[in-house]
């Protein structure tokens, strides 16, 4: 389990942006986690899986769609939380 990053604010229904943690640029390809990851918070609890990446090379940002099953309450714990990827 790899630390993904913080997640920053919801995005529309079940969606979350995530700012990664910085990125080494010696290990840029091998350190960015692929799309369709599957996202954990803290607890080990499976929250979404990572639908986009964008931003800066260095410090990218995720959008992570949440699972369906996921209450929408749950999503707004995750705000400030570090969030993790398999």
């Amino acid at each position: 389990m790899k630390r993904l990053g913080i997640a920053l604010h919801r995005s529309g229904n079940k969606n979350l942006v995530v700012r990664g943690d910085e990125v080494k640029s010696s290990k840029i390809s091998g350190e960015i986690p692929k799309l369709n990851s599957v996202v954990m918070d803290r607890t080990l609890n499976k929250v979404g899986t990572i639908a986009s990446v964008f931003g800066p090379v260095d410090h990218p940002y995720f959008l992570v769609k949440g699972f369906k099953k996921i209450p929408d309450s749950e999503f707004r714990v995750l705000v400030n939380e570090r969030i993790y990827v398999r």
